[in-house]
């Protein structure tokens, strides 16, 4: 499993910053919500299922809302209330101001390590794609457990372990003309990479009163160099904190991954998890 990165490591501290300002933005591009990580998040959510008991909803790292935009119908014919926790102030602030006028959900800043939740007053956890950037995934487990209840269940879509490695290759190539490999290796450490064995040993916690499951699925999705760089740009600005001429890496990136065109386009080989939590 990954070394643990402090709270106060520079790298750490640009993650939110950066998605502060203009990931967050990118976010709620249309673009990046119907193509690749959007598509797979959607794909994901439309098969949560809901006890007809589940009242409290907690989505950790909910960046600005695409959750309970998707499920809002949901949670209002089942009168459940949802709340969005996420330590990017940029992402919150969408979040919040998109869902002002709606009681049904609110949001608060916290992280996976730290939820400004009671003890056992959620009845399900839902993630998406945002616990690969935690700093330990035992801490992030035990805090999960000790917000839900013991009757809940969770639910969480996690980057797995070789998650766009072919894609990956051609960035860390146009990188190499603008950080040194010290940076590189700093930016790959940001992002959990676990197997399934991994994520079940650090979801120890549950083992009391859950069962703990992790399907893994792989697809490739072909798109346009600018269909690629609309869902990269969200997720990745943390990666390219430090490259000084963004301008210059564009150009460099471009060509790295037209290397690894096809007649159906640029591939991106996805690789995920689902994590499943239920009451024994």
């Amino acid at each position: 499993m990954s070394k643990p990165i402090s709270e106060n490591d520079p790298i750490r501290k640009s993650t939110v910053t950066s998605y502060s300002s203009q990931g967050s933005k990118e976010y709620e591009d249309p673009l990046n919500k119907n193509f690749l990580y959007g598509d797979i998040t959607v794909r994901f959510l439309e098969q949560i299922s809901f006890q007809p008991d589940d009242t409290d909803i907690l989505d950790l790292g909910c960046g600005t809302g695409f959750v309970f935009d998707e499920l809002q119908s949901q949670f209002r014919e089942q009168n459940m209330q949802g709340t969005g926790i996420e330590p990017a102030e940029g992402m919150l602030k969408i979040a919040i101001e998109k869902y002002e006028n709606d009681k049904i959900f609110s949001f608060d800043m916290g992280s996976f390590e730290e939820i400004p939740l009671n003890d056992k007053s959620q009845d399900k956890i839902i993630s998406t794609l945002a616990l690969h950037w935690v700093k330990s995934l035992e801490i992030a487990a035990t805090e999960m457990r000790r917000v839900l209840r013991d009757t809940g269940s969770l639910d969480i879509l996690m980057i797995a372990k070789n998650d766009g490695a072919i894609f990956k290759k051609a960035i860390v190539n146009a990188l190499r003309n603008h950080l040194t490999f010290a940076q590189i290796i700093d930016t790959a450490a940001l992002v959990q990479r676990v197997t399934p064995e991994q994520v079940k040993t650090a979801f120890s916690p549950f083992d009391d009163c859950f069962k703990i499951e992790v399907q893994k699925f792989d697809d490739v999705v072909y798109g346009t160099f600018d269909e690629h760089m609309k869902w990269w740009k969200a997720r990745s600005s943390p990666v390219i904190a430090e490259v000084k001429d963004k301008n210059h890496f564009m150009i460099d990136l471009r060509e790295e991954l037209e290397k690894i065109g096809t007649d159906r386009g640029i591939p991106f080989d996805t690789s995920y998890y689902w994590i499943t939590a239920k009451a024994k």
